[in-house]
């Protein structure tokens, strides 16, 4: 047998849609949530190598055959190859967000903007910007989020063939081809080794920029450049190793696929395993032809879906998306396995239907280079159409009195200042009047303190309390607690630091006016039980420990009675707030796709996970005079059931942060318990949920 030439990559390799395979099922099957594949995001670095491998091997086999690239055919080829099937599943999928996204909601919006991304090509950097990262919870709720991947494609489309362009004029005429590729070759290392330090570097600090932006990306794209480049004689002297090669090539990408997950630092040093295992499998079978892996890869199955795997991969994440958001977020392994194989045959029909018979065939607009280059900017633009249709369907949706109650629960919360939680400024230069609330803000008597929980309650304080002035101090995540016990439970030093601030600050008010301090939070979440709402679930999450519950619940109590104990000696009265129940679902979300009745939790099942923490708090209330425990479960309850809407009105504005209209009138249910603060006489008599049936409308 002939030893295999440099022209190879330039002829059809079945094997490399066999490796395709690999790489799409890895990436399906790990967003349908399949046992075994929780690293299957690593599908999309076999891809970057494979993107690497062909086409720095094309543009050098056409630069060494006719001494010229042209980028305008080379750039048609990319039209014809990603755009046609790109439009049809960008425009079904604005489409989809019109019938089945919450109307008037911020995924809309998102979907709109993330789709005049795509027409860009520039989706990699919109996520980058607006996204807290890749694998967090709400990212089932961006149907395009996939088309990042196809964006730091596009760009190395984009950039690479002008670099190598600029080499081979720099080799002509007096260098002939060893001395192309030995610049080529170079090129590649220098950018993969500058590439690869930068990914490891920034993965820790900068996890998204290294996730999704092209420069920690380049190094996946070089090295399959590198072996696409390796030569005649360098694949030869391999032929006998071939096989074992491409053997760990392939179990380096098995590993990498059931072993990683979404907790690993990624790209950084771990994407070496599926890259190099990519690039390794490469090599092997250009070495060996007649090996084992490079036959089981060429055969027709994996051929097959090798070359669905971009039609299938643009399809698989809108249709599992949406899915997703009718289930308001449930996680359902059977209907995801149905929903890919639709989506596989959606593929089978766009492959058929558009992405096969323009590439060969050429019709009309794509006959020839220019009239392709054109159409690419005709489906540009197109993609910028609909995407401003579905914007402006949003925008309808908004006048439409039929939305009018869910639009006004989606913006109807108190807007946090940043400044009322930026621990690193000086105590003497707080922000006292932006974050104060009444009359008289540079003499506050009331002082709520906490995390989201706590600020989501300041509506109520002002409702109970309109004739003086509360000043708010809270941070996301930070549990309101003081002393040395307290630095493990919280969420990071920032957070000490601003509990140590809030406390400088007591100190310095209670001679100006401070009577009382007001401390809510998350608790259970923060006593370590877990939430019931459907977004905060996570799939194979191991239940508590409970010796490690009964550590936190004893930590917690510790540094609880610390800081009750030196808010009481300054002379301060103090009110904790009990835990707030909690949504299964977002409540506008649920309430606009199912009606509110679904929206509603049992309150036993409210009470499982709010129980434990409520009485840990009284244990701890109970030795201290003067601090109080009030629960507001009842507002929200009655005996049965925990409701999401009541009077016509939603009471959440997500799973567990309430309203400020819901706010207000706990302000009012609550008023007599909260007059105790300030030492006032207890006002009228609160309405009796009993005696105030709820209206589910």
């Amino acid at each position: 047998m002939q030893p295999p030439t440099q022209q190879a990559p330039a002829r059809y390799r079945p094997d490399i849609d066999g490796l395709r395979a690999i790489a799409i099922m890895a990436v399906v099957f790990y967003h349908a949530g399949f046992p075994g594949f929780s690293g299957g995001f690593v599908g999309v670095d076999v891809f970057f190598v494979i993107s690497g491998f062909l086409i720095t091997a094309l543009l050098f086999n056409e630069a060494a055959a006719t001494g010229r690239v042209s980028l305008s055919a080379f750039y048609a080829r990319r039209v014809r190859r990603l755009m046609p099937a790109g439009l049809l599943v960008v425009a079904a999928t604005l489409l989809l967000g019109a019938l089945f996204m919450p109307p008037v909601s911020d995924e809309q919006r998102a979907l709109a903007r993330s789709a005049m991304a795509v027409a860009f090509f520039a989706s990699n950097f919109y996520f980058f910007a607006t996204t807290g990262g890749y694998f967090d919870a709400p990212s089932f709720s961006m149907p395009l989020l996939h088309t990042w991947s196809l964006a730091v494609e596009e760009q190395y489309y984009l950039l690479w063939p002008l670099l190598m362009l600029l080499l081979f004029r720099l080799s002509r005429p007096s260098s002939g081809e060893s001395t192309m590729r030995t610049r080529v070759l170079w090129a590649l290392a220098v950018m993969l080794a500058m590439s690869l330090a930068l990914s490891v570097g920034f993965t820790g600090s900068h996890q998204d920029f290294s996730f999704y932006l092209l420069p920690a990306r380049v190094w996946e794209f070089a090295i399959g450049g590198i072996v696409g480049l390796a030569g005649t004689a360098f694949y030869h002297r391999l032929r006998r190793w071939g096989e074992a090669l491409a053997g760990v090539g392939l179990a380096l990408i098995a590993f990498s696929v059931g072993v990683l997950d979404d907790g690993t630092p990624f790209p950084g040093s771990a994407a070496a395993l599926p890259v190099f295992g990519a690039a390794l499998l490469i090599v092997g079978m250009t070495a060996n032809e007649q090996g084992r892996v490079r036959r089981l890869l060429a055969s027709r199955p994996m051929v097959f879906v090798g070359l669905l795997s971009y039609s299938w991969y643009l399809w698989h994440w809108p249709l599992l998306s949406f899915y997703r958001i009718h289930g308001l977020g449930i996680r359902d392994l059977a209907g995801n396995a149905v929903v890919i194989t639709v989506a596989l045959i959606l593929a089978w029909l766009t492959y058929i239907g558009i992405e096969h018979p323009v590439r060969t065939r050429r019709p009309w607009l794509f006959a020839s280079v220019r009239p392709t280059l054109f159409a690419g900017a005709a489906i540009s633009l197109a993609t910028l159409f609909l995407a401003a249709g579905l914007w402006g369907w949003r925008e309808y949706q908004k006048s439409a009195d039929a939305y009018s109650w869910i639009v006004t629960a989606q913006s109807d919360h108190h807007r946090h200042k940043q400044a009322c939680s930026q621990p690193a400024r000086p105590v003497a230069d707080l922000p006292l009047a932006e974050c104060t609330y009444g009359p008289d803000r540079n003499h506050p008597k009331l002082l709520l303190w906490g995390d989201s929980h706590a600020m989501h309650l300041l509506p109520m304080l002002t409702e109970a309390f309109p004739e003086v002035a509360v000043y708010e101090l809270t941070m996301a995540t930070c549990v309101p607690l003081l002393g040395d016990e307290s630095r493990p439970l919280l969420t990071g030093e920032k957070c000490l630091e601003f509990n140590r601030r809030v406390l400088q600050e007591i100190i310095a008010l209670k001679n100006s006016g401070l009577e009382g301090v007001v401390m809510s939070a998350r608790w259970p979440m923060h006593f370590a039980h877990q939430s019931i709402a459907v977004a905060d679930q996570r799939p194979g999450a191991a239940p508590p420990d409970a010796t490690a519950m009964a550590q936190r619940r004893t930590a917690m109590q510790r540094s609880l009675d610390v800081t009750l104990t030196t808010l009481e000696r300054l002379g301060l009265r103090v009110v904790v707030l009990a835990p707030t129940p909690q949504l299964l679902y977002s409540a506008p979300q649920c309430v606009a796709l199912r009606g509110a009745a679904h929206c509603n939790v049992p309150r036993a099942r409210n009470e499982f996970m709010l129980s434990d923490s409520t009485e840990a708090l009284a244990e701890v209330i109970s030795r201290h005079p003067n601090t109080r425990l009030i629960e507001p479960v009842d507002f929200f309850c009655d005996a049965q059931t925990c409701l999401a809407v009541r009077d016509g009105r939603i009471l959440y504005y997500d799973d567990d942060h309430i309203t400020t209209a819901a706010a207000h009138d706990l302000g009012r249910y609550l008023a007599a318990d909260l007059a105790w603060l300030l030492d006032k006489p207890p006002g009228p008599a609160r309405i009796s949920q009993e005696t105030r049936p709820p209206d589910t409308k």
